[in-house]
Protein backbone atom coordinates (compact mmCIF):
# COMPACT_ATOMS: atom_id res chain seq x y z
CA UNK A 1 0.00 0.00 0.00
CA UNK A 2 1.21 3.70 -0.66
CA UNK A 3 2.83 4.91 2.44
CA UNK A 4 3.87 8.78 3.00
CA UNK A 5 5.77 8.28 6.07
CA UNK A 6 7.46 5.29 5.39
CA UNK A 7 10.90 7.14 4.56
CA UNK A 8 10.75 9.77 6.94
CA UNK A 9 13.49 10.25 9.27
CA UNK A 10 15.57 9.05 6.23
CA UNK A 11 17.86 10.31 3.73
CA UNK A 12 15.58 9.73 0.46
CA UNK A 13 15.45 10.81 -2.91
CA UNK A 14 12.17 11.00 -5.11
CA UNK A 15 11.19 8.66 -8.18
CA UNK A 16 8.18 9.36 -10.79
CA UNK A 17 7.28 7.02 -13.02
CA UNK A 18 4.60 7.13 -15.83
CA UNK A 19 2.72 4.37 -16.96
CA UNK A 20 0.75 4.94 -19.89
CA UNK A 21 -1.53 1.61 -19.81
CA UNK A 22 -3.62 3.59 -16.82
CA UNK A 23 -2.30 7.11 -16.82
CA UNK A 24 -0.81 7.15 -13.83
CA UNK A 25 2.45 8.84 -12.28
CA UNK A 26 3.79 7.09 -9.83
CA UNK A 27 5.73 8.85 -6.70
CA UNK A 28 8.32 6.87 -4.60
CA UNK A 29 11.11 7.70 -2.21
CA UNK A 30 14.13 6.02 -2.56
CA UNK A 31 16.04 5.08 0.48
CA UNK A 32 19.63 6.43 -0.11
CA UNK A 33 21.31 4.10 2.55
CA UNK A 34 19.51 0.95 1.95
CA UNK A 35 18.35 1.47 -2.02
CA UNK A 36 14.64 0.87 -0.47
CA UNK A 37 12.00 2.06 -2.42
CA UNK A 38 8.42 2.96 -1.21
CA UNK A 39 5.78 3.95 -3.16
CA UNK A 40 4.39 7.02 -1.83
CA UNK A 41 1.03 7.70 -4.07
CA UNK A 42 -0.53 7.23 -7.65
CA UNK A 43 -1.50 10.47 -9.41
CA UNK A 44 -3.78 10.66 -12.20
CA UNK A 45 -1.80 11.99 -15.17
CA UNK A 46 -3.92 11.74 -18.03
CA UNK A 47 -4.54 9.22 -21.09
CA UNK A 48 -0.92 7.68 -22.32
CA UNK A 49 0.84 9.19 -20.11
CA UNK A 50 4.25 8.70 -21.41
CA UNK A 51 8.18 10.60 -20.99
CA UNK A 52 8.63 13.32 -18.02
CA UNK A 53 11.28 15.53 -17.40
CA UNK A 54 12.08 17.81 -14.15
CA UNK A 55 12.92 21.23 -13.94
CA UNK A 56 16.44 21.50 -13.29
CA UNK A 57 15.39 23.27 -9.61
CA UNK A 58 13.33 20.09 -8.59
CA UNK A 59 9.70 22.25 -8.60
CA UNK A 60 7.50 21.35 -11.95
CA UNK A 61 7.29 18.14 -13.20
CA UNK A 62 5.84 17.26 -16.78
CA UNK A 63 4.29 14.46 -18.61
CA UNK A 64 3.35 14.30 -22.50
CA UNK A 65 0.06 12.95 -22.88
CA UNK A 66 0.07 10.99 -26.14
CA UNK A 67 -3.96 10.96 -26.35
CA UNK A 68 -5.91 13.21 -28.76
CA UNK A 69 -5.00 15.64 -28.44
CA UNK A 70 -1.52 15.56 -27.82
CA UNK A 71 -0.48 17.78 -24.36
CA UNK A 72 1.89 18.36 -21.70
CA UNK A 73 0.61 17.99 -17.98
CA UNK A 74 2.52 19.80 -15.74
CA UNK A 75 2.65 19.22 -11.56
CA UNK A 76 4.33 21.05 -8.52
CA UNK A 77 6.33 18.98 -6.73
CA UNK A 78 6.50 19.56 -3.01
CA UNK A 79 9.59 20.58 -1.74
CA UNK A 80 9.65 18.84 1.41
CA UNK A 81 7.64 15.30 0.22
CA UNK A 82 7.82 15.12 -3.41
CA UNK A 83 4.05 14.97 -3.69
CA UNK A 84 2.78 15.72 -6.79
CA UNK A 85 -0.20 18.82 -7.24
CA UNK A 86 -1.88 18.58 -10.51
CA UNK A 87 -1.22 22.37 -12.07
CA UNK A 88 -2.22 22.44 -15.77
CA UNK A 89 -1.96 21.21 -19.35
CA UNK A 90 -1.12 22.63 -22.79
CA UNK A 91 -0.68 21.90 -25.99
CA UNK A 92 2.37 19.68 -27.30
CA UNK A 93 1.30 20.25 -31.15
CA UNK A 94 2.62 16.07 -31.76
CA UNK A 95 2.71 12.69 -29.69
CA UNK A 96 6.08 12.93 -27.63
CA UNK A 97 8.38 9.86 -27.11
CA UNK A 98 10.54 12.17 -25.18
CA UNK A 99 10.56 15.19 -23.01
CA UNK A 100 13.15 17.36 -21.48
CA UNK A 101 13.67 21.06 -20.29
CA UNK A 102 16.99 22.87 -20.87
CA UNK A 103 19.09 23.74 -18.40
CA UNK A 104 17.71 26.71 -16.77
CA UNK A 105 14.07 25.57 -16.99
CA UNK A 106 12.70 28.13 -19.70
CA UNK A 107 12.28 25.55 -22.72
CA UNK A 108 10.96 22.58 -23.47
CA UNK A 109 12.12 20.13 -25.75
CA UNK A 110 9.91 17.64 -27.48
CA UNK A 111 10.69 14.31 -30.10
CA UNK A 112 7.95 12.99 -31.76
CA UNK A 113 8.32 9.49 -33.15
CA UNK A 114 5.79 8.86 -35.00
CA UNK A 115 5.34 12.70 -36.30
CA UNK A 116 8.56 13.26 -37.45
CA UNK A 117 9.78 16.53 -36.00
CA UNK A 118 11.46 17.96 -32.85
CA UNK A 119 9.91 20.97 -30.80
CA UNK A 120 10.33 23.88 -28.72
CA UNK A 121 8.69 25.75 -26.56
CA UNK A 122 9.00 28.08 -23.95
CA UNK A 123 8.24 28.44 -20.25
CA UNK A 124 7.25 30.52 -18.39
CA UNK A 125 8.07 32.35 -14.90
CA UNK A 126 5.34 30.52 -13.20
CA UNK A 127 6.76 27.50 -14.95
CA UNK A 128 4.17 27.18 -17.52
CA UNK A 129 4.41 25.66 -20.91
CA UNK A 130 3.59 28.38 -23.08
CA UNK A 131 1.49 26.98 -26.70
CA UNK A 132 3.75 28.65 -29.30
CA UNK A 133 5.48 25.17 -30.48
CA UNK A 134 8.81 25.82 -32.94
CA UNK A 135 8.56 22.89 -34.76
CA UNK A 136 11.63 21.15 -36.87
CA UNK A 137 11.41 18.43 -39.35
CA UNK A 138 13.84 15.60 -38.07
CA UNK A 139 13.54 12.77 -40.70
CA UNK A 140 11.70 9.43 -39.51
CA UNK A 141 11.04 8.60 -36.00
CA UNK A 142 12.56 10.80 -33.78
CA UNK A 143 13.23 9.63 -30.63
CA UNK A 144 14.77 11.78 -28.10
CA UNK A 145 16.04 15.27 -27.75
CA UNK A 146 18.30 16.91 -24.73
CA UNK A 147 20.57 20.06 -24.47
CA UNK A 148 24.18 19.69 -23.50
CA UNK A 149 25.47 20.73 -19.80
CA UNK A 150 26.36 24.31 -21.22
CA UNK A 151 23.13 24.81 -22.66
CA UNK A 152 24.16 26.10 -25.85
CA UNK A 153 23.75 22.78 -27.78
CA UNK A 154 20.51 20.50 -28.56
CA UNK A 155 21.13 16.86 -30.14
CA UNK A 156 18.16 14.52 -31.10
CA UNK A 157 18.36 11.13 -32.19
CA UNK A 158 16.35 9.90 -34.98
CA UNK A 159 16.09 6.50 -35.60
CA UNK A 160 14.80 5.91 -38.96
CA UNK A 161 17.28 7.86 -40.82
CA UNK A 162 20.54 6.57 -38.20
CA UNK A 163 20.83 10.65 -37.95
CA UNK A 164 21.66 12.48 -34.75
CA UNK A 165 20.53 16.07 -35.47
CA UNK A 166 23.09 18.95 -33.77
CA UNK A 167 21.93 22.42 -33.24
CA UNK A 168 22.83 25.64 -31.76
CA UNK A 169 20.02 26.86 -29.05
CA UNK A 170 19.15 30.25 -29.28
CA UNK A 171 17.80 31.32 -26.61
CA UNK A 172 16.78 35.19 -26.66
CA UNK A 173 14.85 34.38 -30.31
CA UNK A 174 13.42 30.82 -28.23
CA UNK A 175 14.92 28.73 -31.90
CA UNK A 176 17.22 26.22 -32.64
CA UNK A 177 20.07 26.55 -35.40
CA UNK A 178 21.25 23.49 -37.53
CA UNK A 179 25.32 23.30 -36.75
CA UNK A 180 26.79 22.94 -40.08
CA UNK A 181 24.52 20.27 -42.12
CA UNK A 182 22.60 19.93 -38.93
CA UNK A 183 23.11 16.23 -38.16
CA UNK A 184 26.00 13.49 -38.05
CA UNK A 185 25.34 9.73 -39.56
CA UNK A 186 25.71 6.87 -37.80
CA UNK A 187 26.00 3.13 -39.57
CA UNK A 188 23.13 1.93 -41.73
CA UNK A 189 20.30 0.48 -38.96
CA UNK A 190 22.01 1.23 -35.83
CA UNK A 191 18.80 3.03 -34.71
CA UNK A 192 20.09 5.96 -32.53
CA UNK A 193 17.64 5.99 -29.90
CA UNK A 194 18.25 7.84 -26.38
CA UNK A 195 21.74 9.77 -25.59
CA UNK A 196 24.04 11.07 -22.68
CA UNK A 197 26.69 13.49 -21.64
CA UNK A 198 29.48 13.19 -19.70
CA UNK A 199 29.17 15.93 -16.90
CA UNK A 200 32.13 17.53 -18.18
CA UNK A 201 29.76 18.10 -21.25
CA UNK A 202 32.96 17.07 -23.71
CA UNK A 203 30.97 13.78 -24.82
CA UNK A 204 27.44 12.44 -25.89
CA UNK A 205 26.85 9.15 -26.02
CA UNK A 206 24.35 7.22 -27.74
CA UNK A 207 22.78 3.59 -28.07
CA UNK A 208 21.46 2.21 -30.73
CA UNK A 209 18.39 0.33 -30.57
CA UNK A 210 18.66 -2.03 -33.75
CA UNK A 211 22.30 -2.79 -32.90
CA UNK A 212 22.94 -2.97 -29.51
CA UNK A 213 25.93 -1.17 -29.35
CA UNK A 214 27.08 1.95 -27.76
CA UNK A 215 28.40 5.09 -30.20
CA UNK A 216 30.62 8.14 -28.79
CA UNK A 217 30.96 11.48 -30.01
CA UNK A 218 33.21 14.79 -29.39
CA UNK A 219 31.46 18.22 -28.83
CA UNK A 220 33.34 20.88 -30.25
CA UNK A 221 33.27 23.07 -27.42
CA UNK A 222 33.45 26.49 -29.73
CA UNK A 223 30.68 25.17 -32.45
CA UNK A 224 28.98 21.95 -31.02
CA UNK A 225 29.76 19.97 -33.86
CA UNK A 226 29.65 16.25 -33.25
CA UNK A 227 32.71 13.83 -33.84
CA UNK A 228 33.06 9.68 -33.52
CA UNK A 229 35.53 8.81 -30.71
CA UNK A 230 34.52 5.16 -30.44
CA UNK A 231 31.59 2.08 -31.08
CA UNK A 232 31.20 -0.55 -29.10
CA UNK A 233 28.44 -4.00 -28.71
CA UNK A 234 26.61 -4.49 -25.65
CA UNK A 235 25.19 -7.51 -27.68
CA UNK A 236 27.03 -11.12 -26.55
CA UNK A 237 26.31 -14.15 -29.09
CA UNK A 238 25.18 -15.95 -25.72
CA UNK A 239 22.37 -13.57 -25.73
CA UNK A 240 21.02 -15.21 -29.25
CA UNK A 241 19.65 -11.95 -30.39
CA UNK A 242 19.38 -10.74 -34.34
CA UNK A 243 20.14 -7.69 -35.97
CA UNK A 244 16.69 -5.34 -34.69
CA UNK A 245 14.20 -3.68 -37.17
CA UNK A 246 12.08 -0.77 -36.99
CA UNK A 247 9.70 -0.80 -35.12
CA UNK A 248 6.49 1.13 -35.08
CA UNK A 249 2.75 1.66 -34.27
CA UNK A 250 1.75 -1.34 -36.86
CA UNK A 251 4.71 -3.57 -35.59
CA UNK A 252 5.98 -2.61 -32.09
CA UNK A 253 6.25 -5.86 -30.51
CA UNK A 254 6.96 -8.16 -33.91
CA UNK A 255 4.51 -10.72 -33.39
CA UNK A 256 4.61 -11.64 -36.81
CA UNK A 257 8.62 -12.43 -36.92
CA UNK A 258 9.45 -14.58 -34.09
CA UNK A 259 13.36 -13.96 -34.19
CA UNK A 260 15.12 -12.92 -31.27
CA UNK A 261 15.99 -9.81 -31.76
CA UNK A 262 18.01 -6.57 -30.56
CA UNK A 263 15.73 -4.41 -29.04
CA UNK A 264 17.78 -1.55 -27.29
CA UNK A 265 16.31 1.61 -25.24
CA UNK A 266 17.93 3.48 -22.80
CA UNK A 267 21.62 4.83 -21.64
CA UNK A 268 22.47 6.28 -18.45
CA UNK A 269 25.87 7.13 -16.62
CA UNK A 270 26.93 6.60 -13.35
CA UNK A 271 27.92 9.85 -11.44
CA UNK A 272 31.24 10.41 -12.42
CA UNK A 273 31.41 8.95 -16.08
CA UNK A 274 33.58 6.06 -16.02
CA UNK A 275 30.58 3.19 -16.17
CA UNK A 276 27.20 3.05 -18.43
CA UNK A 277 24.25 0.93 -18.74
CA UNK A 278 22.26 0.00 -21.76
CA UNK A 279 18.73 -1.62 -21.53
CA UNK A 280 17.81 -4.55 -24.03
CA UNK A 281 14.18 -5.29 -23.65
CA UNK A 282 14.24 -8.93 -25.33
CA UNK A 283 16.23 -10.30 -22.85
CA UNK A 284 14.85 -8.27 -19.83
CA UNK A 285 18.91 -7.07 -18.99
CA UNK A 286 21.30 -4.18 -19.32
CA UNK A 287 24.59 -4.35 -20.69
CA UNK A 288 27.04 -2.50 -18.63
CA UNK A 289 30.52 -0.85 -20.26
CA UNK A 290 33.35 1.08 -18.75
CA UNK A 291 33.96 4.28 -20.09
CA UNK A 292 37.66 6.09 -20.66
CA UNK A 293 38.59 9.71 -20.54
CA UNK A 294 38.08 9.70 -24.11
CA UNK A 295 34.85 8.47 -24.25
CA UNK A 296 36.20 5.30 -25.84
CA UNK A 297 33.86 1.93 -24.36
CA UNK A 298 35.32 -1.65 -23.40
CA UNK A 299 31.94 -4.00 -22.71
CA UNK A 300 32.29 -4.97 -18.97
CA UNK A 301 29.00 -7.66 -18.83
CA UNK A 302 25.19 -8.33 -19.42
CA UNK A 303 22.72 -8.58 -16.38
CA UNK A 304 19.42 -9.92 -16.33
CA UNK A 305 16.82 -7.51 -14.44
CA UNK A 306 13.65 -9.15 -13.10
CA UNK A 307 11.70 -6.48 -14.53
CA UNK A 308 10.09 -7.80 -18.54
CA UNK A 309 10.69 -5.49 -21.21
CA UNK A 310 12.93 -2.58 -19.39
CA UNK A 311 12.15 0.51 -21.30
CA UNK A 312 14.11 3.00 -19.04
CA UNK A 313 16.32 2.95 -16.28
CA UNK A 314 17.68 5.53 -13.75
CA UNK A 315 20.55 6.00 -11.63
CA UNK A 316 20.24 7.73 -8.07
CA UNK A 317 21.86 10.81 -7.42
CA UNK A 318 24.91 8.98 -6.02
CA UNK A 319 25.61 6.35 -7.99
CA UNK A 320 24.78 3.46 -5.08
CA UNK A 321 21.29 2.12 -7.67
CA UNK A 322 20.08 1.42 -10.19
CA UNK A 323 16.21 1.49 -11.01
CA UNK A 324 14.29 -0.17 -13.35
CA UNK A 325 10.86 -0.31 -14.56
CA UNK A 326 9.51 -2.50 -16.90
CA UNK A 327 6.37 -2.61 -19.68
CA UNK A 328 5.56 -5.75 -18.75
CA UNK A 329 6.40 -5.91 -15.15
CA UNK A 330 3.72 -5.23 -12.18
CA UNK A 331 6.97 -3.97 -9.58
CA UNK A 332 9.81 -1.53 -10.54
CA UNK A 333 13.35 -3.29 -9.03
CA UNK A 334 16.46 -1.63 -7.27
CA UNK A 335 20.05 -2.45 -7.96
CA UNK A 336 22.90 -1.90 -6.04
CA UNK A 337 26.13 -1.19 -8.49
CA UNK A 338 29.05 -2.93 -7.21
CA UNK A 339 32.37 -2.05 -7.33
CA UNK A 340 32.53 -4.39 -10.90
CA UNK A 341 29.47 -2.90 -12.64
CA UNK A 342 27.44 -6.29 -11.88
CA UNK A 343 24.24 -5.75 -10.01
CA UNK A 344 22.34 -7.01 -6.88
CA UNK A 345 18.64 -6.42 -6.64
CA UNK A 346 17.93 -5.26 -2.81
CA UNK A 347 14.16 -4.01 -3.63
CA UNK A 348 11.07 -3.59 -5.44
CA UNK A 349 8.04 -1.58 -5.08
CA UNK A 350 4.59 -2.07 -6.79
CA UNK A 351 4.42 -0.31 -10.27
CA UNK A 352 1.64 1.49 -12.59
CA UNK A 353 0.45 -0.35 -15.66
CA UNK A 354 3.43 -0.74 -18.71
CA UNK A 355 5.30 1.65 -16.75
CA UNK A 356 8.44 2.87 -18.72
CA UNK A 357 9.99 6.50 -17.97
CA UNK A 358 11.75 7.15 -14.52
CA UNK A 359 12.79 10.72 -13.20
CA UNK A 360 14.78 10.27 -9.87
CA UNK A 361 15.38 13.80 -7.57
CA UNK A 362 17.37 14.41 -5.12
CA UNK A 363 15.58 15.46 -1.46
CA UNK A 364 16.57 19.34 -1.40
Amino acid sequence: MPNSDACRGTAVSFVYISSPNDGLVSHYHLDDDTGALTLVEQVKAGEKVNALALTPDGSTLYGALRGQPSEVVSFSVDAGSGKLLRRARAPLGAGMSYLATDRQGRFLFGASYGEDVVTLQSIDDEMQVQENIRKYASGMHAHSVRPDPSNRFVYACVLGVDRILQFRLDEASAALEPIGEGFVSVAENVGPRHLAFSEDGRLVFVVGEMSGTVLSFSIDPQTGALTPVHEQSGITPGMNLEQGLVRDSRNNNLSDDPTPRIWCADIRLVPGGRRLYITERTTSSVSVFDVSAEGRLAFAGNHKLVEKQPRNIAISPDGRWLLACGELSPVVGSYRIEASGELTRVSEAPSGDGALWIEVLPQR
